[in-house]
């Protein structure tokens, strides 16, 4: 068995060795990854020095990340890392961004050493590994805000993830401009809740992010996703964390601001709908064809309104006609138009009605009003109200 193994990472070597060479990733991985992880604790009884070098440079930029290694291995491993650095911003040569995790786990890049130190032991190794496997255990942010007492046991690794920030301008992918750059990324956001949830670091994380101590890419998408990090630690917070409680107050007052400045806030506030300033609402319309059978909410014939005061998300509009096709929009763009509906577009969602009119006149489609579903929660007053503006 060991003859075969080691047989099985010198052809993954020897595939990427010469796909390095093109500067791309090679083919063998992707059909064998579920063969080659588990060998990456055990290439020391399997290749020679230069081999296992040659090993852990490709497995970790294939696989996004270092493998745990051994004591007598850690300078193996970090020559590895060494010889990735001048290649990590390169999209077709490493899997995916991680210079902000390896940075972390290894202490040190190409501009430098963290504070903290880099690392040297086989234990500091598997500690940084297991965080990094924390924060990578989710697939939304919720989940991860969900889950906070699974983030609290890494906490002392707050000052190190904060250096670690910092070292990179909060940067974590350097890969892209602002239109592509991954601002959702879990494993960053994760790293950034776990500062978050230790007292001595949550002060200075959000007031680097706020203040405009660094350039962020996407600054305004940053600064909502933190305020939601925020909110889910602040109830942590002593009575002597005034800075952070500041701090705090200042983001939710961006968001606030933010989420004002929409046109769906703007259409509550015309039709003076109950609602407060910071509450979660939603409208769900649901306007039927006239003489369509069945409930407008699983009827075919229907055209469908769903408005959240969500600045990244406001509202989108759909439409089904069966046998004809299918119409969706948002506040961002069209996504589809089988039917060949006039758009009704940003900055005019007060306008639906007018909208529904125009398909009667320009499309022959009659949707009825008086037969219109409107959820809005427990607010019947505003479900009163909706209803007078769709008719009307």
């Amino acid at each position: 068995m060991t003859d075969t193994e080691a047989k099985l990472l010198r052809t993954f070597i020897a595939d990427e060795n010469e796909a390095f060479a093109d500067r791309r990733q090679g083919k063998f991985w992707p059909a064998n990854h579920h063969r080659i992880r588990p060998l990456a604790t055990k290439a020391s009884g399997l290749l020679d020095p230069n081999e296992q070098i040659d090993f852990y440079f490709h497995f970790m930029r294939v696989a996004g990340g270092a493998p745990s290694v051994g004591e007598k291995d850690m300078p193996l491993l970090v020559e590895a890392y060494r010889r990735m650095l001048p290649f990590l911003d390169l999209g077709g040569v490493i899997a995916m961004s991680r210079r902000h995790q390896l940075l972390f786990v290894f202490g040190f890049d190409d501009a430098g050493v963290l504070p903290s130190g880099e690392t040297i032991s086989a234990k500091a190794l598997k500690a940084r590994l297991r965080l990094i496997a924390q924060v990578g255990n989710y697939t939304t942010m919720p989940a991860q805000r969900d889950k906070k007492a699974k983030f609290v046991p890494f906490a002392d690794e707050a000052v190190r993830i904060l250096e670690t920030f910092r070292h990179l301008g909060y940067r974590h992918d350097r890969r892209y401009g602002e239109d592509l750059y991954d601002v959702t990324n879990l494993r960053f956001w994760g790293m950034a809740f776990i500062c978050l949830l230790n007292k001595a670091t949550r002060a200075d994380l959000v007031a680097d992010m706020v203040e405009g101590k660094y350039d962020l890419m996407r600054r305004v998408e940053q600064l909502a996703i933190l305020h939601r990090y925020v909110e889910a630690v602040l109830p942590d917070a002593e009575a002597d964390e005034e800075r952070f409680r500041l701090l705090a107050q200042q983001l939710n007052d961006i968001e606030l601001a933010r989420r004002n400045a929409t046109e769906s806030v703007a259409l509550a506030q015309r039709l003076e709908l109950p609602f407060s300033d910071d509450e979660d609402w939603e409208i769900h319309i649901a306007v039927p064809l006239r003489g369509a059978e069945g409930h407008p909410l699983i009827a075919k014939n229907v055209v469908r309104l769903h408005i959240r005061p969500n600045p990244d998300w406001q509202w989108e509009l759909n439409a089904r006609i069966a046998e004809r096709g299918e119409f969706s929009e948002s506040e961002k763009k069209n996504y589809r138009n089988d039917l060949g509906f006039p758009l009704l577009g940003r900055g005019n969602l007060h306008a639906f009605p007018t909208w529904l009119r125009q398909l009667r006149e320009q499309n022959g489609l009659d949707f009825d009003t008086g037969a219109a579903d409107i959820r809005v929660g427990r607010k019947r007053a505003a479900a009163k109200r909706i209803t007078q503006w769709l008719v009307n």
